[in-house]
């Protein structure tokens, strides 16, 4: 384990020491597992950093949402200070304060037959900000109706046809 003070160095692909903030992807996933049990154990609390002066995102999606299966709403992200204190809107347990998570990687407010949220007027502040049109990891092209390959397979069924468990209900990681 490394001591504290010990800087975590690297080496970029020219072979030049980094500046410590970009780590490898096996430090990554070290930190990322250190901090869940952190989180588990309720030692670690984790917020969202949203300051309630984003502008609320509002758009018709024009029958889109049947084609990305409003997958935004498998996102795993932090809820704000602000989101727990209202206490509306479900957080897991195993990761305070994150949004919770059903069996099938959705939230839990997210009806599933009308794709709509539950909860809409109380949504936490990332869902509120949230604008899927400008994010390269869910359409490769909005305009051409274009989702980015890929987009649905960090959801358990998805892993299930892929063979890979479907174990993981965490979703795409957003905080």
């Amino acid at each position: 384990m490394l001591d504290p003070k010990d800087r975590i160095v690297e080496e970029n692909a020219n072979g030049e020491e980094s500046d410590g903030e970009h780590f490898t992807d096996e430090q990554h996933a070290y930190i990322r597992s250190m901090v869940e049990k952190l989180m588990e154990k309720r030692i670690l609390v984790v917020y969202g950093d949203e300051d309630g002066n984003g502008s609320e995102v509002s758009y018709d999606d024009d029958g889109r949402k049947k084609q990305c299966k409003a997958v935004c709403c498998s996102f795993v992200f932090a809820l704000t200070k602000r989101d727990v204190e209202r206490g509306v809107a479900r957080w897991n347990p195993k990761r305070p304060y994150f949004i919770a998570r059903d069996e099938d990687g959705y939230c839990p407010h997210l009806d599933r037959k009308t794709l709509l949220c539950t909860i809409w007027d109380d949504r936490p502040e990332r869902c509120r900000n949230y604008d899927c049109r400008s994010d390269g990891a869910v359409w490769e092209d909005w305009e051409k109706r274009i989702l980015k390959k890929g987009v649905f397979d960090h959801l358990p069924e998805a892993k299930k046809d892929n063979g890979s468990g479907g174990d993981d209900v965490e979703g795409k990681d957003r905080s």
